[in-house]
């Protein structure tokens, strides 16, 4: 009989043995990350679809011309000025030297500046080389380091900046390579030549570990991060604990010593707790309904930000029985930019609805009414946009649609309710058929798809009771006691119009009441669900294009940054069969899905051109425990992307911010420097993404920070 210590032992030991663990993200297929440790060194192959993360986003100007091929090697094709972000350790930090396998196109010179120090020019033969560039003392500095390669003068070919150099690899510090190593990423896995390494930036899942599984009897293979030692990795599938990084973005460098020349991962992933999620079976809607609050902003929910003011009682009780979407990015911060990227399910960059004149290629892209024909569904919207109409080419695929401040009729969002209602019914032949002569005869009960844009949040704001004088009760006399109108907040932005803090504290006050009023309306149309039949087989997404700032960063009126306040918006989805019910999805997601989603939902072929992907299997677990990238632009010229809780942010001029997202949304405390893991981490993504953005499909390509094996697959080829 075992003693009682050997029962108790035996039972504590018992839920660890059967708790449950599954993948969530592959190191094989997301090989773009890796950043290769070669002979002590920082090893890049410049022509390795990895390559993009080390350019600085191209900015301010492209340095480089990526993914190019010379003599049949892949190569990244340097101009007469090239700049290089890398990351470095303390050793490589060390290092006094750079060596460069290049071709140069004739006899020339390059020399490596870096922090302000100078190597001499080395000279450059015609031709395949391989080069040393010996650095001064000290130009070199542990984390994100930037290096700057200066090519003699070749003049230009063509119109275009003549290339300096096809550089194959660089490799920063270590002992000299006589040639490019031979490829070590590939689809089959990861080789780890002896005394060599890899490293990937990495986020550790809640209960995370790293399992592996490969070949290379005589090496050892080792797992290194701050906090975790050094710790070898069995590649028998023997789980290596790393909860004690759980939670944490870190540097993890696997690395292999011994007497084989390579060990080979040929399945290596991080895991997180629980069972592998499936995706269910379930009952696709009957209809679907968005309700898109324009210009409102995450933070005035409580559920975002539980220090708001603004009571929302509608959108509190409905998420109790919806999926709710913590971190949603809309892809503009204006409407223009943001409903085509809704619309199309494409980033500003494709549909190129940026110019002030330019209209919505709809004959290139499938909007989201005609992606939803296919369905049988009568296709219905009504919006008080004026820039949301078929004029600007948002008019495809509707069996009705109606623009308030075009077409007449009340902008609130009673107003605009009740013409949906109207229209709705007449649709589904419970009243006179719409007298715009849209296709379609009134047929009974016909599922639908209904599309309201409401512009309460957008200007001008005006005073609702009871909200503005719970938002705003001490006396007001000046000129925005009913509303602050579009003409009045033109003058406040151009500086034509001066007000005074009571000023701002009233406008404040319009714009929460709003953001109430909406929620309120909102209200109306759930009852109205309820009351037609129509809560258990329709869909509900709430959603809204953008936010605006209210002088939290000393400005009002949005398009003018990539702050929190206006591109992290409200994102709901009512459907219990595929939506769970109070579930919180943590990871990040992009206005852009909606389009996925619906067409999803619905059953019918996602149209080729989107680039967004569903979001059901998201609210089911698949995908989830790793973080997944929000994105939004402005107008091309800046670019941010929100990683769990932290934010990057890069400008036109090459300008680069960090940002704790969740501790610091105001943004007030830049951690570039402080974070250099975090940094690098957002880097690789970001960088990657922007490379690629204009042919990015996350439903084939994976997201940035997470591949699908896809993605190497098409950009490595």
């Amino acid at each position: 009989m075992r003693s009682a210590a050997l029962v108790l032992a035996a039972l504590a030991l018992a839920p660890a043995a059967r708790a449950e663990r599954h993948p969530v993200f592959s190191l094989v297929d997301n090989r773009p990350l890796a950043h290769l440790q070669r002979r002590g060194g920082l090893y890049i192959e410049a022509g390795s679809s990895g390559f993009a993360r080390y350019v600085h986003f191209q900015r301010p100007l492209a340095t480089w011309r990526l993914r190019s091929v010379e003599d049949k090697r892949k190569v990244a094709v340097a101009l007469a000025s090239a700049r290089l972000e890398v990351p470095l350790t303390a050793a490589q930090a060390q290092a006094k030297v750079v060596y460069l396998g290049l071709k140069a196109p004739a006899a020339s010179s390059v020399k490596i500046a870096a922090h302000g120090k100078s190597s001499a020019a080395v000279g450059l033969k015609q031709g395949w080389q391989v080069v040393s560039v010996p650095l001064p003392d000290g130009a070199l500095a542990a984390g994100e380091d930037t290096l700057l390669f200066t090519f003699a003068k070749l003049g230009k070919l063509g119109n275009e900046p003549r290339g300096a150099a096809a550089v194959e690899f660089i490799q920063v510090g270590g002992t000299a390579p006589a040639k490019a190593d031979p490829p070590t990423l590939s689809a089959g896995g990861i080789a780890i030549p002896k005394d060599s390494g890899v490293a990937f930036y990495a986020y550790v899942p809640q209960g995370g570990a790293l399992i592996a599984t490969g070949d290379g009897a005589g090496c050892k293979v080792t797992a290194r991060a701050e906090g975790l030692g050094e710790s070898e990795v069995k590649l028998d599938g023997t789980p290596l604990d790393l909860g004690a990084l759980a939670g944490r973005f870190v540097r993890l460098d696997l690395a292999a010593t011994g007497s084989c020349a390579a060990s080979t991962l040929r399945r290596a992933d991080l895991l997180a707790d629980g069972p592998a999620p499936k995706r269910a079976a379930a009952v696709p809607p009957k209809n679907v309904i968005v309700w898109l609050t324009d210009d409102t902003r995450a933070d005035k929910y409580r559920f975002y930000n539980p220090r708001s003011r603004v009571e929302t009682p509608v959108f509190d009780e409905l998420q109790k029985r919806s999926t709710v979407f913590r971190v949603a990015y809309t892809q503009g911060n204006e409407s223009r930019v943001s409903h085509a990227s809704i619309w199309t399910s494409t980033y500003p960059g494709v549909h190129q609805m940026i110019p002030e004149k330019a209209k919505l290629p709809f004959e290139k892209l499938t909007t989201l009414a005609r992606a939803i024909r296919p369905s049988g569904r009568t296709t219905l919207g009504i919006m008080g946009n004026g820039f949301i109409d078929a004029f600007w080419g948002f008019g495809d695929g509707w069996d009705y649609l109606r623009n308030n401040i075009h077409d007449g009729g009340g902008l609130s969002a009673d107003a605009l309710l009740s013409d949906a209602l109207k229209a709705l019914d007449e649709k589904r032949g419970l009243g006179s058929p719409p007298k715009d002569g849209g296709a379609g005869g009134p047929q009974k009960d016909k599922p639908f798809f209904l599309y309201i844009g409401t512009i309460d949040s957008h200007v001008s704001w005006r005073a609702h009771e009871p909200w503005i004088k719970k938002y705003d009760p001490n006396p007001y006399g000046g000129p925005f006691v009913k509303a602050c109108l579009d003409p009045q907040l033109e003058k406040i932005v151009l500086g034509k119009m001066s007000i005074t803090e009571r000023d701002k504290t009233r406008i404040q006050a319009l714009y929460d009441s709003d953001v109430s009023y909406n929620d309120h309306v909102l209200g109306k149309l759930v009852d109205e669900m309820k009351k037609r039949g129509l809560d258990g087989n329709t869909m509900l997404i709430l959603v809204s294009d953008h936010g605006e700032e209210l002088w939290d960063h000393g400005r009002i009126g949005h398009g003018q940054s990539l702050r929190e306040e206006l591109i992290h918006v409200p994102f709901l989805m009512y459907y219990p069969p595929y939506f769970p019910a109070g579930h919180v999805v943590e990871e990040g997601v992009d206005a852009l899905d909606i389009l996925p989603t619906i067409t999803d939902a619905l059953g019918v072929a996602t149209p080729e051109t989107v680039q967004g992907e569903s979001l059901i299997p998201l609210a089911e677990g698949i995908g989830a425990g790793y973080p997944r990238p929000s994105i939004g632009s402005q107008y091309e010229l800046a670019h941010t992307m929100r990683l769990g809780r932290y934010k990057l942010w890069v400008g036109g001029s090459g300008e680069v911010h960090l940002f704790d997202a969740a501790e610091d949304p105001h943004e007030d405390h830049e951690l570039s420097q402080s974070r250099p893991v975090e940094r690098r981490a957002l880097t690789d993504a970001l960088g990657l993404w922007m490379a690629n953005r204009n042919q990015w499909k996350k439903r084939k390509w994976g997201v940035a920070s997470n591949l699908s094996p896809a993605f190497a697959a098409d950009l490595d080829k």
